[in-house]
């Protein structure tokens, strides 16, 4: 029944997938609440559902603007899908939404780098990105390699490509430094203003969590080195292999910071859940029967709300 839904992105898909990321949502408020149903779980779960299907349709639109992309239909399963995997805390930080928006951003902006004839002003875009997220936490220096890549291509060595890659990295600590120092205590940051939401009372033992979710990473993994596009492949162009690459070159990144807990602030894996529900897309779209592909779906629902309810001791 899923599979039929999902094999074209179409209004109907979308619909779909927008009732399913509604109950999702409302499980996962449901769960978090101890199994107890109250008004209080309608605004949170509208709240949700609606900023959860803003961060899906952000990136169906950004993918949909390269004439072809890895985002498939399937991938408005595997979202909410991949989200009952999710080792839940307390409350969503706002920041990290704006950070997972910058690295879809990101992507976007490093496929259209090879597919438009300014791309340098691509490889600025994402410097500029890259500039943003370094600020947030250091560690995202690592994504630096992904625009120094391209400087690796004959096409794009030259000085134009280097000043745009080199621009944001130096103007925009230099502007975020001055701006602290005239409208900032020295010792805040700007990152340090969050708003959170979602707050609730319950003890946050994430350990079983996480090892359901080590199960999702490693599908990704296994999808990340299965599935990559070939050259000779039908519909392969660059920026899809390149997109492809980006998201992978995410997902292990995420995975580093998630397990040596190089994180800032709560829910440690928040990085690596794009990532993950993306490649869990691909793995669910290269199984090409419809009927394997239903049953599987099924399991992983079951399974999924079964683990929940237990591990939230409703049953």
């Amino acid at each position: 029944m899923f599979a039929i839904f999902f094999e074209k992105t179409t209004l109907k898909s979308y619909f779909t997938s927008s009732i399913i990321c509604f109950v999702t949502v409302f499980f996962i408020h449901f769960c978090k609440n101890k199994g107890t149903l109250n008004l209080e779980l309608i605004p949170k779960t509208i709240f949700f559902w609606i900023l959860f299907l803003g961060i899906i349709w952000v990136i169906g639109y950004l993918e949909n603007k390269n004439s072809v992309n890895n985002f498939r239909a399937i991938h408005l399963l595997s979202f909410p899908l991949v989200y009952l995997f999710f080792p839940h805390g307390k409350e969503v930080v706002f920041i990290k939404v704006f950070i997972g928006i910058l690295l879809i951003i990101g992507k976007y902006s490093f496929s259209r780098i090879f597919i438009e004839k300014k791309s340098y002003m691509r490889l600025f875009d994402l410097s500029f990105v890259i500039s943003l997220l370094i600020l947030y936490n250091g560690i995202f220096f690592l994504f630096l390699i992904i625009p120094i890549s391209v400087l690796f291509s004959q096409k794009y060595r030259d000085s134009k490509h280097l000043v745009s890659l080199a621009t944001p990295l130096i103007a925009v600590p230099v502007i975020f430094r001055i701006f602290q120092k005239f409208f900032l205590d020295k010792t805040t940051s700007i990152f340090d203003f969050y708003y959170s939401v979602n707050t609730w009372k319950i003890e946050e033992n994430l350990y079983y969590s996480e090892v359901f979710w080590f199960t999702a990473i490693f599908i990704a993994i296994i999808a990340s080195l299965l599935f990559r596009p070939k050259r000779y492949e039908k519909n392969s162009s660059q920026d899809r292999q390149e997109g492809f690459l980006y998201m992978t070159f995410w997902l292990y990144i995420s995975i580093i910071i998630g397990y040596f807990s190089l994180h800032k602030g709560d829910v440690k894996w928040f990085l690596s859940f794009i990532p993950v529900a993306y490649f869990f897309g691909i793995f669910l779209d290269k199984i090409k029967l419809n009927n394997i592909k239903n049953i599987v779906i099924y399991l992983l629902f079951i399974t999924a709300v079964i683990f929940k309810l237990i591990e939230n001791q409703i049953i």
